[in-house]
């Protein structure tokens, strides 16, 4: 029952490789944050809005998270890209993936797709992975700088995305057959 988490800050190219792996081995791909934008929405509010409410609101997190878990328990062969999905997932998943950017780089990538100035999207960005640290610090004393539960680490800024995702499959491939043996 192979699941992939793939994990990483805002702008990384995390959903964007999550999305090519899923399809690449023909798996579902599961997205934490459309939820997460999904409820944003129905509430009226842009994510740092909704990020302040999560804040103040446990159960928002607290759904996300418990979905993501729920739905990894009960699916095969899925590819899962969530924020905390390595943390969620790390005895459920069979390879934890984080990637990341340096924050100017996903800056401008985040300014480019939602087509906001650069100013608005840093300081919502900002906003948003402040709140997000104290959150899941406060839930579930997960600090999320600590990279070490990742089965591998990619900076998107060094790698192109088919890159990335070449890379990670070969390394889920290794994984998996020395899994076997």
């Amino acid at each position: 029952m192979p699941i992939i988490a793939v994990s990483g800050p805002h702008g990384s190219g995390k959903s964007t490789a999550a999305k090519r792996i899923a399809e690449e081995l023909n798996y579902e791909y599961i997205s934490a944050g459309e939820l997460f934008r999904s409820m944003a929405d129905n509430a009226n509010m842009n994510l740092a809005e909704f990020s302040k409410k999560a804040e103040l609101q446990d159960e928002i997190d607290k759904f996300i998270d418990d979905k993501t878990v729920e739905i990894a328990e009960s699916k095969n062969n899925i590819v899962i890209d969530a924020q905390l999905g390595g943390w969620m997932l790390k005895d459920i998943a069979d390879m934890l993936v984080y990637i990341t950017a340096p924050f100017d780089t996903r800056i401008d990538r985040i300014t480019l797709r939602e087509l906001k100035s650069t100013e608005q999207t840093r300081h919502e960005t900002d906003t948003r992975e402040e709140s997000e640290k104290s959150r899941y610090q406060k839930l579930y004393n997960i600090d999320i700088s600590d990279l070490t539960i990742y089965d591998i680490i990619l900076n998107s800024q060094r790698f192109s995305a088919t890159d990335c995702v070449q890379i990670i499959l070969l390394a889920f491939e290794k994984k998996m057959k020395s899994e076997e043996k």
